[in-house]
This record gives C-alpha cells, sequence and structure tokens, in this order.
C-alpha cells in the first residue's frame, strides 16, 4: 500500500484520502516536559496532523558544533508524534522565519559573508552540512518506517527574498534531501502566492500556499478558488501551510477546496534562551520590533496549555471532517447561478458550495455586524440568523443515510454517528433553527427556537440533536476525548509570590584581546558580550555598527539605548569605558528600511572612533542634471559651465529630479577614520569615491564610512540624488574624520546572583544603571503557571530550569515596540518553579518593577 500521495484529488495517506487539520506545534518553544501534553491537547481539539519547523541554528549553536540533547531531542520528540498518531509536517529550514533569532539561519554565514538562500556553492555547502545531521533523523520517521512524517517542506517563503534564480536552488535543495533519504512528498510554501518566486515549476515539486488576511476580506474566496485552479492545473491538491487561526477562516478555506489545513501558531509556545528575533511589526517610524518571549497571537492553545473559545469550533470541524471523510477530502468547489443570497451588511462576495457525494456544503460568512442573512432559491427561501465574523457551512440537498435529505439548514453538522440501525447528527448554530428534510417520510420542515438546552427530533432512521456552537463543541463529539474542563474553568489564581532581592554581579567569562569587531565575529552568536576599552582622551565618539542592546559605563555614568544597527555618537570621558551588548536577536525577515532589519545584519559594535575634525560640506558642490542609470561606476565631467550650488539647492518643477554633484575634500595621513553624515536623508542618495559606488545611504543611518580613503590627501566625492520633488532634502553633509580605538578587551557576560538576599516588597525602585538579582519562592501543585509583570525602565530576564525562561522590556521612551506576543509574561514549566531567580537591569531614568503577580492554569485534557 502507498503510504502517502498527493495528487488533483487531494491527499493520500494509509489507503484513503483525508482532509488534515494541522497545528503548528514547535518543540524549541515548549519544554520537552509539555511535549506529550500539548500533542495529546491537540488531539482533544480534534487536529490530526502537527506543523513542525526545525530551527538550524537552533542546533548548531555555532559552526560545527551541533546539540540535539534535553529540549532539542527532535527523535524524542517525533516518537511522541507517532505514539499520539499524529501526522507531522516537516519543515526544516534552512529558513523558518517564525519570528525567531535570524530565522534559524546561523549568524556566522553572514560574518563568513556566505550569500544565504541562493544557488551558491558556499551556502550548499553548508546547507549540506545542516541536512546530514538533521534529515537522518526525519528520514527515520517517515511514514511507513518509523514515524508519522507525511511530507517535508525545503524551502519557506521565497518569494519574500530576493532569491536570483529560484528553481534552480530548489531543484538543488530538492536533490540534496533525496540523497538523505527523503522519499515523502517534498514541497516549498509561497508566503505571498507568487508561485513563480516562491520556487517556480519545480518538476516533481509540490506547491503550497501561505493564506492570510484581514478575517473581514469579502474576497477571500476568489483569492483562494484561483489558488486552487493554479494547483489543479499542475494535478496537485490545494494545501494552506499557514493561515489565520479563525476556524470561522478555516472554513471559509475549506469550502475553496483546501484539503491541508494548518493555522500558523494554533499551538501558542515561549522563546527561551536568547532566541527572540526581531522583525518589521514596529512604527512606521521605526520598523524595528522586538519579539516577546510569549508567542501567542491569540491561539487556541496558549503558552501555559490554556485554550480559549476556538476550541469549541476546532472539535466541531473535526466532528465534520472526521464524519465525511473521503467524500470531504475529494470534494470540489462550485458556485450556483440559480442560489441568491441577501443581507443587510457585508459578506463574502463569492458564496462557494462545496461538492461531495452524499450533497453539498454551501459557505456563509458575516464579515461585518450581526445580521440576518436569506437564502433565496427558485422554489424557497431561509434565514440565517449569524454573529459577526462567522462562517457557516451548510448541508445542501444533502443526504443523510439512505432516506433523509437535508434539502437545506441554516444550522451547520457538526458530526454524523451510525449507531447500530440508526444514523445521529449533530447541528449547531444561533438562533432560529430552520431545517427542511426529505425523504421516504415526505418533506418536515423543523423550526425551533434554540434556548440554552440542546434540542432532539427524529426523522424516520435519523435522530437529531441541536445546540449552539459552545455547547455542541464542549459536548462529547463520537472520536474526540472529552474535556475535563471549560475553557472559562482553566485559569486560578495562584499563591501569592514571596520575592527576595540580591546584588546582581556581571561575571565576564573567555576574556580575550581583541580588535573591535561584531560580536560574531568574535565568536558569540547570542546572549551579552562585553568590550573593555581604555580611551586617552575626553570627547565626541562615534560608535559604529551599534546593535541592539547598548549599555555605556564608565566610573561616573551608565546610560542604555537600542540601536539598530546604526551609527551612533556619544560624548565619553577619558579612562576606562565599557560597551555592554546584548543581542535581542537577528531579524527573521528581510527589509531594507533599517540595517537591523536586513537578514544578516551583525551586532555588537563594528567601530569605535574618536572624531577629532568635523567638516561642513554641504556648499560648494558642482552641479549637473543626472540622465545615467545608477551603476557601480560614475564619471562626473569637470567643466566651467557647471554650476556651484548648495547639495539642496537646485530647484525645478519635475518629478523625479534627478541631481549629480561633485567636489574634492581631503582626508590628512593623521586621519585613520572618515565618515560622511547626510542631517535628513529623505531621498535616494548615492555616493561615489574617485568614480566607484562606496555606498547608497539608508534614511534611518545616514552615515557612510569612507575610512577605506582616510589619510589618502584629496579625493573626489561624487553625490547622484534622486527626489520625488525637489523639497526632498539631503540636509546638511558633514565629514568626520578622526582615530579608530582599535583594541579592546572582549568577554562574554553571564549575569550572576550574589550569595545574600534578603526579602522584600514591591515595589522595587532601582536606582539609573543598576542591577539586581529576585529569587522567587511560589507555591504550586500545577503544571503550567504564568508570571505577569509590571514596572517601567527596567529589562528582566527570568532563569529558570536551566533555561532562559524569557526577557521582559518594560521601557517605552527610546525603545522600540515589543510585539508578537504578551511583552510582560513569562511562562514556566511546573517543574521549574522551584528555581527561579530574575535579573533586573535598570535601563530608564525611573526604573521601578511594581508588580509581579502568578497565574496557574489546569488542563482541558483528561489524563
Amino acid at each position: 500500500m502507498e503510504a502517502i500521495r498527493l495528487d488533483q484529488n487531494g491527499i493520500y495517506i494509509n489507503g484513503k484520502y483525508q482532509t488534515l487539520l494541522a497545528s503548528s506545534l514547535f518543540y524549541f518553544r515548549i519544554p520537552r516536559e509539555r511535549w506529550n501534553d500539548r500533542m495529546k491537547l491537540l488531539k482533544t481539539a480534534g487536529y490530526q496532523a502537527i506543523d513542525v519547523y526545525f530551527p538550524w541554528n537552533y542546533h548548531e549553536t555555532a559552526p560545527d558544533v551541533w546539540d540535539f540533547e534535553g529540549n532539542k531531542d527532535v527523535e524524542s520528540f517525533l516518537k511522541l508524534a507517532a505514539e499520539n498518531e499524529l501526522f507531522v509536517i516537516a519543515r526544516p529550514g534552512p529558513y523558518i522565519c517564525s519570528e525567531w533569532d535570524g530565522g534559524a539561519i546561523p549568524a556566522w554565514l553572514s560574518e563568513k559573508k556566505v550569500a544565504v538562500r541562493q544557488d551558491d556553492p558556499g551556502f550548499l555547502s553548508e546547507m549540506r552540512n545542516w541536512y546530514a545531521h538533521i534529515l537522518p533523523v526525519l528520514s527515520k520517521y517517515q511514514i511507513g518506517q518509523q514515524g508519522t512524517i507525511i511530507c517535508m517542506q525545503i524551502e519557506n517563503e521565497l518569494d519574500f527574498y530576493c532569491c536570483t534564480s529560484p528553481v534552480s536552488y530548489m531543484e538543488k535543495l530538492k536533490k540534496m534531501a533525496e540523497e538523505f533519504g527523503m522519499t515523502v512528498p517534498l514541497f516549498y510554501c509561497c508566503g505571498q502566492n507568487d508561485l513563480l518566486r516562491g520556487g517556480g515549476l519545480t518538476p516533481d515539486l509540490y506547491t503550497a500556499y501561505n493564506v492570510y488576511s484581514d478575517g473581514k476580506n469579502p474576497d477571500l474566496e476568489e483569492r483562494a478558488i484561483h489558488l486552487y485552479h493554479a494547483v489543479q492545473e499542475r494535478s496537485m491538491p490545494f494545501l494552506v501551510t499557514e493561515t489565520n487561526r479563525e476556524h470561522s477562516y478555516l472554513k471559509r478555506l475549506l469550502a475553496c477546496g483546501a484539503k491541508l489545513l494548518s493555522p500558523y501558531n494554533q499551538t501558542a509556545g515561549s522563546t527561551m534562551d536568547f532566541y527572540n528575533g526581531i522583525t518589521n511589526w514596529g512604527t512606521e517610524e521605526n520598523p524595528v520590533a522586538l519579539m516577546a518571549s510569549d508567542y501567542d497571537f491569540r491561539s487556541m492553545i496558549g503558552s501555559a496549555g490554556e485554550c480559549n473559545e476556538q476550541i469549541y469550533q476546532a472539535r466541531l470541524l473535526a466532528g465534520l471532517i472526521r464524519s465525511l471523510g473521503e467524500s470531504l477530502a475529494t470534494a470540489k468547489p462550485g458556485f450556483h447561478s440559480e442560489v441568491s443570497v441577501q443581507s443587510e451588511g457585508q459578506i463574502n462576495r463569492k458564496v462557494p458550495f462545496l461538492k461531495l457525494k452524499e450533497g453539498e456544503l454551501m459557505e456563509l460568512s458575516d464579515l461585518e455586524r450581526k445580521q440576518m442573512i436569506t437564502v433565496q432559491t427558485e422554489k424557497d427561501s431561509f434565514m440565517v440568523d449569524m454573529k459577526p465574523l462567522e462562517t457557516r457551512l451548510l448541508p445542501w440537498n444533502f443526504h443523510i443515510g439512505e432516506e433523509c435529505v437535508i434539502r437545506h439548514s441554516n444550522y451547520e453538522i457538526g458530526w454524523i454517528s451510525q449507531q447500530k440501525d440508526r444514523i445521529k447528527v449533530c447541528l449547531y448554530g444561533e438562533g432560529l433553527l430552520d431545517c427542511l428534510l426529505d425523504g421516504a417520510e415526505g418533506s418536515c420542515r423543523i423550526q425551533k427556537e434554540m434556548g440554552k438546552e440542546e434540542i432532539v427530533f427524529s426523522y424516520g432512521a435519523v435522530d437529531f440533536v441541536a445546540g449552539s456552537g459552545e455547547h455542541m463543541g464542549a459536548a462529547r463529539i463520537p472520536g474526540l476525548p472529552d474535556l475535563a474542563c471549560l475553557p472559562e474553568e482553566q485559569r486560578d489564581d495562584g499563591e501569592e509570590v514571596t520575592l527576595y532581592v540580591g546584588e546582581a554581579q556581571l561575571t565576564k567569562e573567555n576574556s580575550r584581546k581583541a580588535e573591535i569587531a561584531p560580536m560574531e565575529s568574535l565568536g558569540q552568536y547570542r546572549g551579552i558580550g562585553c568590550y573593555d576599552v581604555t580611551l586617552a582622551a575626553d570627547g565626541e565618539y562615534l560608535i559604529a555598527g551599534a546593535a541592539d542592546l547598548l549599555t555605556i559605563r564608565n566610573q561616573e555614568s551608565c546610560e542604555t539605548l537600542y540601536s539598530n544597527g546604526n551609527c551612533l555618537r556619544s560624548f565619553l570621558k577619558k579612562g576606562e569605558v565599557q560597551l555592554q551588548t546584548e543581542i535581542w536577536g537577528h531579524s527573521n525577515f528581510d527589509d531594507i528600511r533599517c540595517k537591523s532589519l536586513q537578514m544578516g545584519s551583525l551586532k555588537g559594535i563594528s567601530k569605535l572612533m574618536r572624531i577629532t575634525r568635523r567638516e561642513d560640506i554641504s556648499e560648494s558642490w558642482l552641479f549637473d542634471l543626472d540622465d545615467g542609470a545608477f551603476s557601480e561606476t560614475c564619471f562626473f565631467r569637470h567643466s566651467p559651465y557647471n554650476t556651484i550650488m548648495g547639495i539642496d539647492g537646485y530647484i525645478r518643477a519635475v518629478s523625479p529630479l534627478k541631481t549629480i554633484y561633485s567636489r574634492f575634500v581631503v582626508s590628512d595621513k593623521d586621519e585613520d577614520a572618515l565618515f560622511l553624515h547626510f542631517e535628513k536623508a529623505d531621498c535616494l542618495i548615492a555616493v561615489y569615491v574617485n568614480n566607484f559606488l562606496v555606498s547608497m545611504v539608508q534614511k534611518d543611518d545616514p552615515y557612510v564610512d569612507l575610512s577605506a580613503f582616510a589619510g589618502s590627501g584629496r579625493i573626489e566625492l561624487t553625490i547622484r540624488i534622486l527626489r520625488r520633488y525637489y523639497t526632498d532634502l539631503a540636509g546638511r553633509v558633514t565629514l568626520l574624520g578622526g582615530r579608530t580605538i582599535k583594541e579592546c578587551t572582549y568577554s562574554e557576560l553571564l549575569p550572576q546572583a550574589a550569595k545574600v538576599f534578603r526579602n522584600v516588597e514591591l515595589p522595587l525602585r532601582l536606582q539609573k544603571g543598576e542591577n539586581r538579582f529576585l529569587k522567587l519562592q511560589m507555591q504550586t501543585d500545577k503544571k503550567e503557571v504564568k508570571l505577569f509583570f509590571k514596572g517601567k525602565d527596567l529589562k528582566l530576564t527570568v532563569y529558570a530550569g536551566g533555561h532562559v525562561a524569557g526577557r521582559i522590556l518594560l521601557q517605552e521612551e527610546n525603545m522600540p515596540v515589543v510585539a508578537g506576543g504578551n511583552r510582560d509574561v513569562v511562562y514556566l514549566c511546573g517543574e521549574w518553579c522551584g528555581d527561579v531567580t530574575i535579573w533586573c537591569q535598570a535601563t530608564g531614568e525611573r526604573p521601578v518593577l511594581e508588580d509581579l503577580r502568578m497565574a496557574e492554569y489546569n488542563s482541558l485534557q483528561k489524563d
């Protein structure tokens, strides 16, 4: 028997076609002690599959240093999935996104100048090494062998990335995966549905889609059916590898022919051990967002195993999928011209009918306010009372057994079960039940007002039970485990937390003399580093490439700030100065708007320069209009007919306005560092030195490093500027010359608590620049615990169970937003609660920890 096959009819597994509900379940965000609990909870929700990333940099922690132990024990995780009879969609990168540090691409690849995610020999060689470690484990747990892996993704959302040759790149990854024993179907996913740039028409490689949109989008059906037909052209099923979490949204995709429904992060988690990413979810002014440790986007299953009301909808959708089996798994979408739908508010613009052998399912989605929707045919009509953002899959000429047909119903089918010589059908919805039955006993229209209790009625050999979605979702569903309690009963108020405070010591590890360079160049890829330098004089210093959290300390002062890879200018006093840098995370998404959002951007600091000369060179440029294309070279024609003017001096009513400027500047031999600074950089600016392109100027970091030409005497600067309007300004242009401080003592910093602690009550106020450690004493008999923090001007790092359990940044001024979950929450596995400490670092002017509360959670699943 063929274990797994994907074709135009659907997903064929172990002898039958199946519709799959899959939830992302990330072993790297869930303590190993809870892997089995989360899997069983998903089974309770009715999910049959899990979607699993395998982060490369989580396992290769440094070049050729590998770790598959403890929470990184992939084999034990896959074995548990098989024991729980959960199919696995394996996604071993190389890039996973997932708001994870660097999208899982190891940081040292950028430090080594490897062209990542390209058909490049250097990158493919590194990929082969990753595959050599991960794929032997995955191949062992493929379906038909020892496990339940049914398919593997070889790239993720490549259509967001500038891959120069996606097809040849995909072909080589595919061949490599097969060489390491992968026999299950291989696929790529299109992050923004660009099939050609997401992987192209690569032979024997399946296409999957990520289908996100606003839940109120009335045109989702048109888009989804377009994607359905695109893969049908290639004899492939419609696979949705990531999408919104609401089951109303999943039903809309199911009605459009999707055979795999995999809502992203349906099972939440917590990002531990300094693997937070940064991404572009910030503001228009500053697009950078720091990813919270709490990784919960209103997931059905929260980071502490708590469930929201979506579990009711999940169980009912799963009941439908199980009941209709292969008929639903091979169903095809279509439309009815003879059916009209009238509504007061917004609904889905196209109303698909999913065609099964039993009949059809009509999809209706209320995308606005609570409203009454009328469905009209040539012979009949009925009303559907719908809640906002509710979707119903309504039976239409739907056969139940041999002698009963549901001609139409405004309630959905939750499940169907055969019980000896009778059939039992669950219907669920809101408002008046209106169901037209037909068959051997003639037509029978059931119209009943729904109260709090369920309604029972029969037609021939069919028994119906009807109720609200919450009621029927909480009740017993054939084939699914029962709920141990309701979602609203899960949270308990925990015992009060007793706090003890002590000194925090920042211990230096692996100290060595080094030249100032990014942390990755010095062998550190996450965590906290420290550059100790000795300055010979007071003055203004330029700190280049500063990222992420930077603390500047000397004997008299301490300042903590955030920098996204930019150049900073700071007045520093002579003597011993400590530049402490913490990597919040490498960008998981490639965005050119600022340096830290570019994949491959490095952390720490790249250069420290004492500014000894500042020259305003805004005026006295030779000017001309620029008709050439931007290129690597630019030869400015010096002529007596060119005018001399300032960098923002030319006015002309055209758009775009392309201008070119040239002048000579001098760098004396006593300088070894030279920077050019633009005050505004509101336009597109290219800087050339001696006719060759040096850099494009970034608005968020308008410094250009010209140090390669420092001390060389006279050099020619050429500036090419593209402005939308002449009012777009470059601003004052300043040349900064100076001397670099090359040598430092570099150390890795490990905060450690002093041995002496004293009892303390909140609020706990700290001095600016102060560090403290808190020791927590908690009484809990629960498996799941969350800590809730309240305060300001603090960074909190929580240590428990041998892990950095989470990081909290309670500062808004001069910091990026914290996004991707609850910024003030840290999850703790119950077994870790015996030894919890918190490093409190003052980051602002008035640091205070105002409150700390604990909540405990019961499980919805029965033991």
